[in-house]
């Protein structure tokens, strides 16, 4: 399913670059971008989302790769808006704290 959605979320990204996703217990966020891999690894709670959240989770690693920057800068929030309007982005990034309880970096 992880591939399907990451292969998903490219496509609305227009991303071309090669990327792979992996599910790894990480300590401080539930999703991370590494730019030199291009790989975004997941926490395994994220697996416990609905499938729209977790292609949310891919857009906005994918976004960070895209807009080439760790930061939620004006490029970065652009790149997501292709795919999830602001509000919908807010409305998402709040039900999955909410389920998950933690801290989306």
């Amino acid at each position: 399913m992880l591939d399907e959605l990451l292969q998903q979320a490219k496509d609305l990204l227009g991303c071309q670059r090669q990327v792979r996703v992996k599910v790894r217990p990480l300590k401080t966020s539930i999703a991370r971008v590494s730019f030199k891999y291009g790989t975004i690894t997941v926490d395994p709670s994220v697996l416990e989302l609905d499938e729209e959240e977790i292609l949310y989770v891919l857009v906005h690693e994918l976004a960070h790769l895209k807009a080439e920057t760790t930061y939620h800068s004006s490029a970065f929030w652009e790149e997501v808006g292709k795919v999830f309007p602001e509000n919908k982005a807010r409305e998402l990034e709040d039900s999955i704290m909410t389920k998950l309880h933690r801290r989306m970096v």
